[in-house]
């Protein structure tokens, strides 16, 4: 299944594939120029849609195998430097035709797209967002968030320490986010920075336990 966001200087396709994950080309209208967010198993539609482009990147929002699966096959068909967290980088390796970097507030441009890379660990040590701003007045921000920030809550962290840090990373850096900004997990269905605020701020005023990690939703009871 293929979704496509529409901008007036890009286009975004986000294909699913491997463990219901979400992939994502994202695409410069006037220069052909792409850039491809995580690379699952079973990549063969991506690496179709990819061959129409110039694909300039590859961006990998952190290290779990999941979203690193169709990762050779992706590169095989496709010469381009890749970007991923450093702390996260020991999963990727062999010969890469380069490396971007995507430190915290580092920009990116592929033809007359520019992302912004978001460091937001927790999830993992080396998690990364990247931030599509709008390209004029009135447009629409998207955000890519890997499996940081989903619909209904964060990705699944290892402790406490690692759910304090994941909850900080989105507290400071995604929902401060301009409210329209369209959030694009690794996984499901996309939300908005509003409706994330919203859910997030319900979790902030109860009460919860100081050991609190996993599986954990803003909604949940999480007492």
């Amino acid at each position: 299944m293929t979704t496509v966001y529409e901008g007036s200087l890009w286009s975004i396709q986000s294909f699913v594939s491997g463990f219901q994950n979400n992939a994502y080309l994202l695409t410069c209208r006037r220069t052909g120029s792409s850039v491809v967010i995580d690379t699952p198993d079973q990549p063969a539609e991506l690496i179709r849609a990819a061959a129409r482009t110039s694909v300039q990147g590859v961006l990998i929002t952190h290290n779990h195998l999941d979203h690193l699966q169709g990762f050779n096959d992706v590169m095989s068909n496709a010469q381009a430097p890749v970007g991923i967290g450093a702390a996260d980088a020991s999963a990727i390796s062999g010969k890469l035709h380069g490396t971007l970097d995507v430190s915290h507030g580092n920009l990116l441009s592929f033809g007359d797209i520019t992302l912004r890379c978001i460091a937001t660990p927790g999830h993992t040590p080396g998690s990364t967002c990247f931030m599509l701003p709008s390209e004029q007045p009135g447009a629409t921000p998207h955000v890519f968030t890997g499996d940081t920030l989903f619909p209904g809550g964060p990705g699944k962290s290892g402790s406490p320490q690692a759910f304090r840090q994941l909850v900080a990373s989105i507290e400071t850096d995604l929902l401060t986010l301009p409210e329209i900004t369209v959030v694009l997990p690794g996984h499901g269905t996309s939300t908005t920075v509003k409706e994330s605020r919203a859910e997030f701020d319900l979790f902030s005023r109860s009460q919860r336990r100081d050991d609190l990690y996993g599986d954990v939703t803003w909604t949940g009871d999480n007492r």
